[in-house]
């Protein structure tokens, strides 16, 4: 039998900022396996899909190897994130969202 996983005590203040600052957020936490608890989304303004897996930890949390695994595998894309704390969180992620929008489409 496999209970509800455990969630860190800082995931609802950072869904909540990114939620916020006009990210799309969808919990994955139950999924397992590795995969990260968020999967954080915005449209660019061509209205191409930016994303970025999201693995919520305390501040001395540590990444499980399935979890190191995903994160060898999405981290050099930049689609893979470590949130540790709301303000950080945001300001990392909008600044990896702004610099996916091609010069051409920037308002």
């Amino acid at each position: 039998m496999r209970y509800a996983a455990r969630r860190d005590g800082n995931d609802s203040a950072i869904t909540l900022a990114l939620r916020n600052a006009g990210f799309s957020v969808w919990d994955a936490a139950s999924a397992g396996g590795g995969i990260p608890d968020k999967l954080v989304y915005r449209a660019l303004p061509d209205g191409t899909p930016w994303v970025c897996w999201v693995e919520v930890k305390m501040p001395s949390g540590k990444l499980r190897p399935a979890q190191e695994m995903f994160q060898n595998i999405f981290a050099p894309r930049d689609e893979f994130y470590v949130a540790r704390d709301a303000v950080t969180t945001v300001a990392v992620l909008t600044q990896r969202y702004q610099a996916a929008i091609r010069p051409e489409h920037a308002r």
